[in-house]
């Protein structure tokens, strides 16, 4: 044949060799021909027919490439002959198929957690880096711990040479970052960094041919993320967008947007009852606990809608809050009435009314967020919360004087204080605060869950200490509590720290936002990241 038709990733690179028949040269993305195999020959009006066609189709391609211009990242005909799959370990059926797809289209990958996303990523982001041999690979994940984990993990999957590889952060300097750039050519990053390495004219961009982003559920609204590709595509097209995600979105409008940020093209999807995924998702066993609120946390609940009446009832009676189901609302739909008050005003409500309606919401914002705490954490998640507002840390002074002079209020407060006030210290000062605290207090359940969290987790460790009497044995096995706040991390670690040796706790949160509690930095979360659980540890909440 006198032409050979040219492959996407051509177009995307420099002007390359078109002499006829190189040897050892494929365009195409299959392995080549293995010399056993044979095909029939053509006739001659049809080879004729086919050369025709290519050469029609290698004008154009060369066309196309000498407008564009394309100075860096060329692609390598020779390594783009084949793409590489590694065989060192089980080759499962769907991480194969995704990885394929993911090579020729923007690809979203929804997979659940410890299914291989990132094993994925190393695959994809490893032909990318043969196929242009001076083009940039790009990682992108959120924070710090999450960057230095993804390194690890590629160059363990694919071997990608660590002197080609390098990782940036904010606290690398820019002149550093900036010879990074011209020296490195598989960068793992935060988006916030490419986005300032971008702006300044630091990134190559128009050399990087390959992007995965993790956890891609992120890429909404002006995140740094979006931000990312916008820039991008303003210097060239010809990139690979590969976005992770364990959990796409919230709803449908939320992945649109995800898929319109990130130019996806096609999702791979895949939940734990895939039929594919179902070989290699770990048995679980799911047993829902109900848990009644008991005589004291009941009692204080009645306490607290009174209060929260008292406080609604105004707005009910201006027609600004139309739900009167006090105990039912949430601070949710009173936001939602909030909203609706600012856009429709009524022409009876002027002036200083204005300003005191919305004084009146904000306190039912706040008293409401604190009442959901009551319910789904305790008394003591409530406390603190309440205490950020009345020693004027949350800088809410209004609403700190309307608690003030409400007579209910302070009885509650006061009550709660009288519980709960010792564990403040214990709270700002971590884990290390409880071991060094009063072993002879008695602890304060403040939600009645938390006793039946602690006899399933006793229970745990007894029956397996009995099954198993080698000391080796006894540390095999670990457990893991969930929970949404610091607050509540902290409390459940204090109860369970009174069982030691049988127990013992780690806990692990992020950054602390406010002064209640003293939260891990991004170093120690890394080390918990990169080490796994203390091996005097068994549990880590």
């Amino acid at each position: 044949m006198s032409g050979r038709q040219r492959t996407l990733f051509q177009t995307w690179g420099s002007s390359i060799s078109r002499s006829s028949g190189t040897p050892g040269c494929s365009s195409g993305t299959e392995r080549p021909q293995s010399p056993g195999s044979s095909k029939a020959p053509l006739p001659a009006a049809a080879e004729a027919q086919l050369e025709s066609d290519d050469d029609v189709l290698l004008v154009a391609a060369y066309e196309a490439e000498r407008q564009l211009c394309l100075e860096n990242g060329g692609f390598c005909t020779s390594a783009g002959a084949l793409w590489i799959y590694p065989t060192n370990c089980p080759v499962r059926d769907y991480q194969l198929h995704i990885s394929r797809a993911a090579l020729f289209c923007n690809t979203l990958v929804c997979l659940p957690t410890g299914l291989g996303k990132t094993f994925i990523a190393a695959v994809v982001m490893y032909n990318f880096y043969r196929w242009f041999p001076s083009g940039k690979v790009v990682f992108m994940a959120p924070t710090k711990p999450l960057v230095t984990q993804q390194i690890e993990a590629c160059y363990q999957v694919m071997g990608i040479p660590q002197s080609h590889m390098a990782e940036m952060t904010g606290s690398t300097q820019a002149s550093t970052r900036k010879e990074i750039w011209c020296s490195k050519r598989v960068l793992f990053l935060t988006p916030q960094v490419m986005v300032n390495d971008l702006s300044r004219g630091a990134c190559p961009a128009a050399e990087i041919k390959c992007l995965v982003i993790d956890e891609a559920h992120k890429a909404l609204g002006n995140y740094a993320y979006c931000q990312v590709v916008r820039e991008l595509v303003k210097y060239t097209n010809h990139f690979r967008i590969l976005a992770l995600s364990a959990t796409p979105g919230s709803d449908i409008k939320a992945v649109q947007q995800v898929i319109t940020n990130l130019l996806i093209g096609q999702i791979e999807l895949r939940s734990e009852d895939s039929p594919d995924i179902l070989t290699y998702s770990h048995e679980r066993k799911v047993e829902k606990l109900i848990v009644p609120l008991g005589e004291e946390l009941a009692a204080i609940q009645k306490t607290y809608i009174q209060i929260l009446e008292s406080f609604a009832r105004s707005l009910i009676q201006r027609n600004v809050l139309m739900r009167r189901d006090i105990p039912n609302l949430t601070k949710y739909q009173i936001i939602l009435a909030r909203d609706q008050f600012r856009k429709n005003p009524s022409p009876n409500i002027v002036g200083i009314q204005q300003g005191i309606i919305e004084g009146e919401f904000a306190i039912c914002i706040s008293l409401y967020h604190g009442y959901e705490l009551l319910q789904q954490m305790g008394m003591r998640s409530l406390y603190f919360f309440l205490c950020g507002i009345m020693d004027g840390t949350k800088g809410m002074t209004r609403s700190k004087n309307e608690l003030g002079r409400n007579e209910d209020f302070m009885k509650l407060y006061n009550h709660l204080e009288c519980m709960f006030a010792r564990t403040r210290s214990t709270s700002a000062n971590g884990i290390s605060a409880i071991q060094q605290g009063d072993k002879n207090k008695k602890f304060v359940y403040s939600h009645p869950k938390l006793k039946k969290l602690e006899e399933v987790v006793i229970e745990h460790f007894k029956s397996w200490n009995a099954e198993n009497t080698t000391e080796k044995k006894r540390d095999e096995t670990r457990v893991m509590i969930f929970s949404s706040f610091r607050d509540s991390v902290q409390e459940i670690a204090e109860m369970l720290s009174q069982h030691q040796p049988i127990i013992r706790v780690m806990t692990f949160v992020g950054h602390a936002s406010g002064k209640s509690t003293k939260g891990f930095t991004q170093k120690e979360q890394l080390e918990v990241i990169i080490f796994g659980i203390d091996k005097n540890k068994n549990k880590i909440d």
